[in-house]
């Protein structure tokens, strides 16, 4: 397609352009679970292929924005005019024009790479007259800049409106914002990517080369050391490659989960409903145990697709004993734990049901008692049959929320444990003295070095991990 020939009209009007910090918040609340599905695709496209996750990008921004147009430009040097931006990928209503070229004095990209920052700017066709052939017509655009760690301009990751009534917010602004992050990682990845292909072709060269001017044995002993060597030398910087982006991956599923979890804690404090602040605040729990879980999967040693359950179970307790230390005082926390390791599905699930249930125990258990006990115990009995057992010494079925078929927590609980193809069970004498959750798996496990089970009380109140 040929450049477009831009015309712009002196300097853009005051209400031309908006800094995005100045945007209005949504009126509704922001899909966290949207966006944190999103988050994963694109981790998952970055992972696999780098080059499918630029598209990847656009379908993301044009969904969660609910915009017309998603685009992403780049900077091309261009001897006649200086620099020019293309519309290298386009998706969405405008997407026929892809490819099409300006001048980046006179492109509104070029206005948010002057400011360096996130802009609005509202009908561009007020100074840029060569967007009136577009169709639909352009109300407003957002442009984020895509900025490398030094600082450098590469292009614009931009949405656009074409409904008079459709209006940015400041929250596409942080949609937009994180997703010119992870397209700046996609940049970076297709980048190595060539270097590898270019100078694996100069190593093929150069490989032909030598076949044709050596002939004699010492000689290709020489080049089939020579290969060694490089092919060493690759493999090393091929993990190097593979670990650096395993960490910048946990790096950025470690700020999706803290940035969900402080979400849900300030819609708790801001919401003046009791029942959604606990239930917001009960949501925030579990995403931390999700977050600990991850983390107990990057820091295993040999094995990260395993955890090992001691450890896991020892950390939730820890963090509930210190969280209901000061209301229950007087209950005891202990913890006995086989030394096995489990697969990260089977670990989380076990960990989420023995967080609702040591939960619920804390909260209703013990409302008409001072002291009492609650026991975890994670076990491999005979036939490599895998038991949890949660028991409490507290009043027993009869305040037990956790028996009401509607309950939520037991809802959880059966959830958890049909996804796990376990046997859930929940008892009480009849006269009532205590409550015992039980659940079952059938699970061939995997020990580790240690004779005995790991058995530990949970960290009384004000008292450290």
């Amino acid at each position: 397609m040929k450049a477009a020939t831009p015309v712009a009209a002196g300097p853009p009007p005051r209400d031309l352009v908006t800094i995005a910090t100045h945007l209005p918040q949504r009126k509704e609340r922001p899909d966290l679970r949207a966006e944190a599905a999103a988050s994963a695709k694109l981790t998952s496209k970055l992972a696999s292929d780098p080059s499918s996750a630029l598209p990847c990008v656009l379908e993301i921004a044009h969904e969660l924005c609910h915009a017309g147009t998603a685009g992403f430009s780049l900077l091309r040097p261009d001897r006649a005019d200086g620099t020019t931006v293309r519309w290298e990928l386009v998706h969405g209503s405008l997407a026929s024009y892809q490819g099409i070229d300006a001048t980046r004095t006179k492109s509104p990209c070029g206005l948010c790479l002057d400011a360096g920052t996130t802009i609005l700017v509202s009908r561009p066709t007020r100074v840029f007259a060569w967007l009136e052939g577009t169709h639909p017509p352009i109300i407003e655009t957002l442009i984020v800049p895509l900025l490398d760690d030094t600082g450098c301009a590469h292009g614009t990751l931009w949405i656009a409106h074409h409904e008079p009534d459709a209006r940015c917010t400041y929250d596409d602004a942080r949609i937009v914002e994180q997703l010119a992050q992870q397209m700046m990682l996609a940049l970076r990845l297709q980048e190595h990517a060539r270097d590898r292909e270019r100078a694996f072709i100069v190593l093929q060269s150069l490989q032909v080369a030598q076949r044709a001017l050596l002939s004699h044995d010492v000689e290709q002993e020489r080049i089939r050391r020579v290969r060694a060597e490089a092919a060493a030398r690759e493999s090393a910087r091929a993990l190097l490659f593979k670990e650096a982006m395993a960490n910048e991956v946990n790096h950025r599923t470690k700020n999706t989960l803290q940035a969900a979890s402080a979400l849900l804690t300030m819609q708790a404090k801001a919401t003046s409903s009791a029942e959604a602040r606990r239930a917001l605040l009960d949501g925030h729990a579990r995403l931390q145990l999700l977050a600990e879980v991850h983390s107990l999967l990057c820091i295993e040693p040999n094995d990260t697709q395993s955890v090992f359950m001691p450890r896991l179970l020892q950390a939730v307790c820890d963090a509930l004993a210190r969280s209901f230390g000061q209301t229950c005082p007087g209950v005891r926390l202990e913890v006995s734990c086989d030394p096995i390791s489990l697969s990260a599905d089977d670990a989380i699930a076990i960990a989420l049901l023995s967080n609702e249930v040591v939960t619920n125990a804390y909260k209703h258990a013990f409302a008409d008692q001072s002291s009492g006990e609650i026991s975890v115990q994670l076990h491999c009995s005979a036939g490599q049959a895998l038991v949890l057992r949660i028991s409490d010494t507290g009043t027993g079925t009869g305040a037990n929320p956790m028996n009401s078929k509607h309950g939520m927590g037991l809802k959880l609980m059966r959830l958890l444990s049909a996804q796990v193809g376990g046997v859930l069970d929940v008892a009480s004498p009849a006269t009532g003295g205590g409550t015992t959750v039980t659940l079952k798996l059938d699970r061939a496990t995997t020990f580790d070095r240690v004779a005995e089970p790991v058995v530990r009380p949970a960290p009384a109140a004000g008292t450290a991990a």
